[in-house]
């Protein structure tokens, strides 16, 4: 039996481990590191997320055209995994109050050589919810 790998994988880099995890607040925040992606076709986004009190937690991607530059430009989002998320031009976005584990996917097209996710939270409750831990794994 003939395995047929249509890619590499690259990753996971690690943007935030258990033991500092992300904040969700009012504003966009970047979750990690900028990372380079230059050749990509997809980016996976792989996170644990821990609403705890906060509603409409969003996940954005940002490309950039360079390292470390100030100008970042929204990708649109194609696919989704799950029912419970609703698809906007601009980010994902989880309305159920429960804790998950998800792999959000965001089309490249080779064109990208720099991304960087952000996390919001539409309203941040008592307890603000977190990102408890995100890696990213590349497809070339």
């Amino acid at each position: 039996m003939s395995l047929n790998f249509p890619g590499i994988i690259k990753g996971p880099e690690t943007l935030v481990a258990a033991a500092a995890p992300q904040a969700l607040t009012a504003n966009w925040v970047d979750l990690g590191n900028e990372q380079y992606v230059a050749g990509a076709r997809r980016a996976g986004l792989w996170l644990t997320l821990d609403i705890n009190d906060s509603t409409d937690a969003r996940v954005r991607c940002l490309a950039k055209h360079e390292n470390a530059g100030a100008e970042e430009y929204t990708l649109s989002i194609r696919t989704v995994g799950a029912s419970d998320v609703k698809l906007e031009p601009e980010y994902f976005e989880f309305n159920v109050d429960e804790d998950r584990l998800m792999l959000l996917s965001v089309e490249l097209d080779g064109l990208v050589p720099y991304v960087q996710f952000q996390v919001q939270a539409g309203v941040v409750g008592a307890t603000a919810g977190q990102i408890d831990a995100a890696y990213l794994t590349t497809a070339f």
